[in-house]
C-alpha cells in the first residue's frame, strides 16, 4: 500500500465519520424538535379544551403554584381557579358561565349514561341489586346474637340509629363505621333509619347504591339494612338525638356508647 493511497483512504474515513456525525446530529434535533412540537400541542390542546387561551392557561398553572394549589383539590378545574383568582367582575362572569355552559354538558352525558344502565338492569331481567328481604323491622333485643364468627375471632356486634336524609352527623357516623368495617372483620353492624317505613325498601336500596355498601357485607349478614321506627319507639329516641350507636354484648343485652 503506497502512501498516496494510504493518505486518500485516510480522506474518506474522515468523510465517513464527519457524515455519520451529522446525520446522527441531524436525527438528534429532528427527535427534539418534535418532543418540543409535542410538547406545545399538549399544551394547545389542554388550553383549547377548557375554552382559554394560552395565556389564560399558563395563568392557571402559574396560580396553582401558589396557595391555590396547596389547599384545592387536585381536581379543581382551570375555570374555577381562574374564576376564583378573576382579576375583575367580567372575568369573574366570563369564567362562571363558561364552568356552568361545561356542567351541563356533563350532566346531560351523565344522565343519558344512566338512561343506558337503567335500560340495562332491564334488559338483564330487572333484577334488584340490593336484596330486599334484607331489609327488616325488628328489635335489636330479639336479634339473635353470636359471640364469634366461623374464624374463631370474636364479634364486635354494633348497631346505630340514622337518617336517610338531612342528617350530616348521621352521614359521617356511618361512613366512619363502614369504613371501619373494611379494616376489622370482627365488626357486625345493624343500620337502622328512622325515617323509613316498611313499604320504603326502595329507598333504603337506593340509600345503599348511593353510599357504595359493599353487597358481600349485606350477603353475610355482617351489615344489615333496617327500618326504624320500632326501635326509635323501644328507647323513646327522637331525631334530635341521632346518630344514636349501640353496643351488643355477649348476652345480647344492649347498651348506649354514644
Amino acid at each position: 500500500m503506497n502512501l498516496r493511497f494510504k493518505r486518500h483512504l485516510f480522506l474518506m474515513l474522515i468523510v465517513v465519520s464527519n457524515t455519520s456525525f451529522a446525520a446522527e446530529k441531524i436525527t438528534s434535533q429532528e427527535k427534539q424538535s418534535k418532543a418540543t412540537d409535542s410538547s406545545i400541542t399538549q399544551t394547545e390542546q389542554k388550553h383549547l379544551m377548557w375554552g382559554l387561551s394560552s395565556a389564560e392557561y399558563a395563568r392557571y398553572e402559574e396560580l396553582m403554584k401558589g396557595i391555590r394549589g396547596s389547599i384545592s383539590p387536585k381536581t379543581i378545574s382551570p375555570l374555577e381557579v381562574l374564576g376564583i383568582h378573576a382579576q375583575n367582575e367580567a372575568e369573574r362572569r366570563k369564567y362562571a358561565r363558561l364552568w356552568a355552559d361545561m356542567m351541563e354538558k356533563d350532566t346531560e352525558r351523565v344522565l343519558a349514561f344512566q338512561r343506558a344502565y337503567d335500560q340495562a338492569w332491564k334488559d338483564k331481567g330487572n333484577r334488584p341489586l340490593i336484596d330486599i328481604s334484607q331489609l327488616k323491622s325488628q328489635s335489636p333485643s330479639t336479634t339473635p346474637t353470636a359471640t364469634t364468627q366461623s374464624s374463631g375471632l370474636p364479634i364486635s356486634k354494633m348497631i346505630v340509629v340514622t337518617k336517610l336524609d338531612g342528617c350530616a352527623a348521621c352521614d359521617k357516623k356511618i361512613h366512619q363505621l363502614l369504613t371501619s368495617m373494611l379494616v376489622d372483620k370482627t365488626i357486625h353492624l345493624d343500620i337502622y333509619f328512622s325515617d323509613s317505613s316498611d313499604k320504603q325498601n326502595s329507598v333504603i336500596r337506593q340509600w345503599a347504591i348511593s353510599n357504595r355498601v359493599d353487597a358481600e357485607m349485606l350477603k353475610s349478614r355482617r351489615l344489615t339494612l333496617n327500618h326504624g321506627q320500632s326501635l326509635m319507639n323501644q328507647y323513646q329516641l327522637d331525631e334530635e338525638q341521632l346518630p344514636a350507636t349501640f353496643k351488643v354484648d355477649n348476652n345480647g343485652g344492649v347498651k348506649r356508647v354514644e
